[in-house]
């Protein structure tokens, strides 16, 4: 930044001081916002990329882009179908054979005698 001295009437540098502090400005500040307000142009830099962050976007995109609400909905549809192609629709291999008890002891196989059975016979 640059000094700058200017020379003011009296009766505007008191109602220029006065017009600061309503603002919470310094003076230079004030003066320097009036000069960029006067010349059409943004005092902070931001100011010019405002309008681009801040604006619709360009026409011929944005208005052909899903909404929020469109890509979840198709997401959770490919999630539903992935779920029930695997886990619904017939169930694994191995369901029949865990019903039938293979390799399970059955309650007939045992002679009333409670522990393991000997391998010997009697």
């Amino acid at each position: 930044m640059k000094n700058v001295t200017i020379t003011l009437p009296d009766e505007i540098l008191a109602r220029a001081r006065v017009e600061a502090a309503k603002q919470a400005k310094s003076l230079s500040r004030y003066v320097a916002d009036a000069i960029v307000e006067k010349m059409g142009g943004a005092a902070d830099p931001m100011a010019i990329l405002r309008p681009f962050f801040t604006g619709p976007g360009y026409p011929g995109i944005s208005e052909n882009m899903p909404t929020r609400e469109e890509l979840y909905a198709e997401r959770e549809e490919e999630l539903v179908r992935r779920y029930e192609s695997h886990r619904l629709h017939g169930g694994s291999e191995r369901a029949g054979k865990a019903d039938s008890g293979a390799g399970m002891a059955h309650p007939d196989d045992r002679d009333g005698k409670p522990g393991p059975q000997s391998a010997k016979p009697e």
